[in-house]
């Protein structure tokens, strides 16, 4: 993931936070918010509760490809943070894609183009 494509500063998750919309899954909850830059922007954030720091990055990086698989069908400009709940531990790649998916289709992100899956 490029630089122009994350969310680095705290200031930008607190106005994500603050002026943004979330919605959630069971496994996933996504705070979004437009930007003023033709790009999207990611944060991903896991929590203590998720488990050590083994598992916290095991699911960081499942996140990131699982976003990472979506990017071209995402609307642009758009800050967005993603917090993983604590079953998504257990989660392998099919899971946390899937569950990708369903929080950016909620979140009115996701669109769907002829022919893709």
């Amino acid at each position: 993931m490029k630089k122009s494509g994350r969310i680095t500063k705290n200031r930008e998750y607190r106005d994500v936070f603050e002026k943004g919309k979330s919605v959630a899954t069971r496994g996933l909850v996504l705070y979004r918010m437009p930007n003023d830059f033709q790009v999207n922007r990611a944060g991903f954030i896991v929590s203590k509760k998720v488990g050590n720091a083994v598992v916290r990055n095991r699911v960081r990086r499942l996140l990131k490809e699982a976003y990472r698989r979506y990017t071209g069908d995402l609307v642009s400009s758009y800050d967005m943070v993603f917090i993983a709940r604590p079953q998504t531990a257990a989660y392998d790649y099919a899971q946390a894609a899937a569950e990708m998916k369903q929080v950016l289709q909620r979140g009115g992100l996701f669109t769907i183009h002829p022919g893709r899956k």
